[in-house]
Order: structure tokens, then sequence, then C-alpha cells
């Protein structure tokens, strides 16, 4: 049974992955913003699916996922 939630998802990542491919391909590492995990269990597998796919192509990649707060410092 497919699930236009998970379909939409998935072409996401394929034509997110389609530009960072096109635009990093010689870059030597790539900083991707991770996604949010799921929040129930059943979402696990599609999520790390979508982490293969977006990713799928670029040898070296770090995904960084942050706390939620956003951290500024003044300099003066």
């Amino acid at each position: 049974k497919l699930d236009n939630k998970n379909v939409r998802r998935m072409h996401t990542a394929v034509r997110l992955n389609e530009v960072i491919v096109e635009k990093s391909h010689s870059a030597a590492l790539v900083f991707l913003n991770m996604p949010g995990p799921p929040k129930n269990e059943s979402g696990e597998e599609n999520y790390m699916e979508f982490l293969e796919v977006l990713t799928e192509g670029l040898d070296r990649v770090l995904l960084v996922r942050g706390g939620g707060r956003e951290v500024i410092t003044i300099y003066s």
C-alpha cells in the first residue's frame, strides 16, 4: 500500500539529491542539515531510506542536526 505522504517525501529526496550532486560534484565534503527523525516508530524505515536517497552519489557527507535553538554571539 502506497502512502502519498511517503511518496512525496521520497520524490523530494530524489530532487534534492539531484540538485546537491549537481552543485557539489567537486566538493570534498558536503554538509547537510539532517531532517528530524520521525515521531513514531512506524516511520523509522522510511526515514533511513529518505537519508539514503538524499545522500546517494555523494562521497563524503556530514549530516548536522541542531538542538532547535539558535545561538547568536556578538563580537565588539
